[in-house]
């Protein structure tokens, strides 16, 4: 059998008291992206969405990267939201996780957890920087130069692709003023796609799949298979300069596959006898 699985498996470590204080952040923060949040002294975080408890606590969390399937253990010094540790399988849970690099700057990073997994996934790491008291507080801005009585929504400003993630931005409807902006992954047009062509596809057919960015499949996908029943998938990829491709059949038997959340193109292709093309 070729490779292995594509694993990302799930380590809360037990949360400790973190040597860092407080007043280490409480204050105005703003990130690499545009985003802000405030840390208050009472332990709630506010930011443009919403109000939410943090905590100075530190742990290690064990992700799966949402870009790229790639599996990494990050440290944290504190994090706000839901509850890291002890989350029953069958209840949701995210949160934002945050490693203080030096004073004044952390690295930032969404974290969440889908009902009836034990994995969290992630999106990319970002920058966060505290304001000072001689940072800029902000012009107001306006097509005309003028002061605006801004009324801020969410909205796609940059639609994603299946290569490149797009942005969401928090921005006033009359004058266009950003206050805020936050990623919108590129991997969820890609799973969309993919669970969309194998759903509708007609019975006998096969799909194929070539997305250069993915190495694995998640469980999901199998599941979409599974329950399709008559549908074949076909997947190309590359590994080390060749060309490899493999065949999952329709209805294929899964009961012998390694209990995994991911499972890598290699490993698969060995299972599925796939073949490397000239």
């Amino acid at each position: 059998m070729i490779g292995a699985l594509c694993i990302g498996a799930f380590i809360s470590m037990p949360a400790t008291v973190n040597a860092a204080d407080r007043g280490d952040v409480v204050g105005e923060w703003t990130s690499d992206r545009g985003s802000s949040v405030s840390f208050l002294e009472n332990g709630l975080a506010k930011d443009r969405r919403n109000e939410r408890p943090y905590w100075m606590q530190s742990g290690s969390l064990t992700v799966v990267y949402e870009s790229t399937g790639a599996t990494e253990t990050v440290d944290y010094d504190l994090w706000k939201g839901e509850m890291i540790g002890d989350i029953p399988e069958d209840a949701y849970a995210d949160a934002m996780i945050y490693k203080i690099i030096e004073p004044g700057k952390m690295r930032a990073q969404n974290v969440y957890k889908e009902k009836g997994e034990n994995q969290w996934r992630s999106f990319d790491q970002f920058t966060m920087s505290k304001k000072t008291d001689t940072d800029s507080t902000g012009t107001e801005s306006g097509s005309s130069g003028g002061k605006c009585n801004h009324n801020y929504e969410w909205q796609i400003t940059t639609e994603p692709t299946g290569t490149e993630d797009g942005v969401s931005s928090y921005m006033c409807t009359t004058c266009g003023d950003i206050k805020e902006r936050q990623p919108i992954s590129a991997d969820l047009v890609i799973r969309k796609e993919l669970l969309a062509a194998i759903k509708n596809a007609e019975a006998g057919t096969t799909v194929t799949f070539d997305n250069k960015t993915w190495r694995c499949y998640p469980q999901y996908v199998l599941d979409a298979l599974k329950e399709k029943g008559d549908v074949s998938l076909k997947t190309d990829f590359m590994y080390e300069g060749e060309n490899y491709t493999f065949t999952i059949p329709a209805g294929s038997d899964y009961t012998n596959l390694e209990q995994a959340d991911f499972y890598g193109f290699l490993y698969l292709f060995g299972v599925f006898n796939g073949v490397i093309v000239e």
